[in-house]
């Protein structure tokens, strides 16, 4: 049976308790047909029937591309079925159950989880679901990048190890009722054609403050180090180091150049930026050039482009400048200038 199209959704879509109505993806009741469409959201997976009497489903799924870096996403197949995506690799999942339960293995633990509880998928974590016939999910899914990015913000450092949520997310406490009640707010604006988040950088300022919300009320495998992290004070050579890069990041600096402004040696230099920032003195710069070119191409002036904004700043190499900016955004240079990171509103 092929998919439905939208049109034909739009009794259903119209149910108070189904979010996201005006962003309608898919409906079906073909396993294979389903497996594709949810796979093009979010990753490759197995999707089986639990009883062999029930081979057909009676599918949905509501899909909001808020950026190239997030989306939120309603979904239920409308029969008791197996997920399992495996590693998500390079994506957050945030499943806040709406109906039902879902068993949820994350790594070595499995949880149940049940409606106004919310399971935590990490992308370094083999995943594998049980749903349940009445089961439906508002799902956010969020760039591992993204995360890891925001998390560095706030250790002031680079981080090593991936980053593992617990996966149980319970709607009891008050740091993650906040994160709860800032995600309806998205799902209230996405169903709406006039909201703030049709500019871009509401956008990616909300975007921003789900996430740092996320890292300080979900417990992960750096919640001690976050919530105890003492304010750490560089020394002198490192902050005129910062202070040269800041000033003079469009045109090429030596790390000779650098010891020298900041009167110091160069092993002391590396040693210092190690110690304080997580990062060589180099990478440091690399990085301050590539949120040059971000806040230049988010400005999108008439006539930009991405090569002429990279070599201003620095970037000979495009494609390896292209493979750092994905790294460090979660997004191409070039979806950045055509504006793809705007939400996807229907105005029909």
């Amino acid at each position: 049976m092929p998919l439905a199209s939208s049109e034909k959704l739009s009794d259903v879509a119209a149910s108070a308790n189904r979010p996201l109505q005006r962003h309608v993806l898919f409906t079906s009741s073909a396993i294979d047909e389903t497996q594709r469409a949810v796979s093009s959201v979010f990753c490759r997976h197995t999707l089986t029937a639990r009883k062999q009497t029930q081979r057909t489903l009676d599918a949905r799924m509501h899909h909001a591309a808020v950026t190239p870096q997030s989306s939120l996403n309603f979904l239920e197949y409308g029969s008791e079925v197996t997920v399992e995506p495996g590693f998500l690799g390079d994506f957050f999942n945030i499943q806040v159950q709406l109906t039902g339960a879902v068993e949820t293995r994350c790594g070595t633990k499995t949880v149940v989880i049940t409606q106004g509880e919310a399971a935590v998928l990490s992308p370094q974590e083999y995943v594998s679901m049980n749903w349940e016939r009445d089961s439906s999910m508002l799902i956010y899914s969020i760039k591992r990048a993204l995360v890891e990015r925001k998390l560095e913000t706030l250790l002031d450092r680079h981080i090593q190890d991936p980053i593992v949520f617990n996966t149980l997310m319970r709607n009891d406490k008050a740091k993650n009722a906040g994160w709860f009640r800032g995600l309806q707010v998205l799902v209230t604006e996405l169903d709406n054609t006039h909201t703030f988040l049709n500019c871009r950088q509401a956008m990616s300022s909300y975007e921003d403050s789900l996430v740092m919300s996320l890292l300080h009320s979900q417990p992960h495998n750096y919640t001690t180090e976050l919530d105890h992290r003492a304010p750490s004070v560089a020394p002198a050579h490192v902050k005129r180091a910062e202070q040269y890069i800041h000033a003079h990041a469009d045109r090429s600096i030596s790390i000779e150049e650098l010891a020298r402004a900041a009167h110091t040696s160069v092993r002391s230099l590396f040693a210092g930026f190690k110690q304080y920032r997580g990062v060589s003195p180099m990478k440091y710069l690399r990085n301050v050039r590539l949120d040059r070119v971000r806040h230049e191409l988010l400005e999108h002036a008439p006539g930009i482009s991405v090569t002429e904004v990279a070599h201003r700043w620095g970037f000979v190499q495009l494609g390896r400048f292209a493979a750092a900016y994905q790294q460090r955004f979660g997004e191409l240079p070039s979806e950045t200038l055509r504006g793809e990171h705007a939400i996807s509103i229907n105005t029909n």
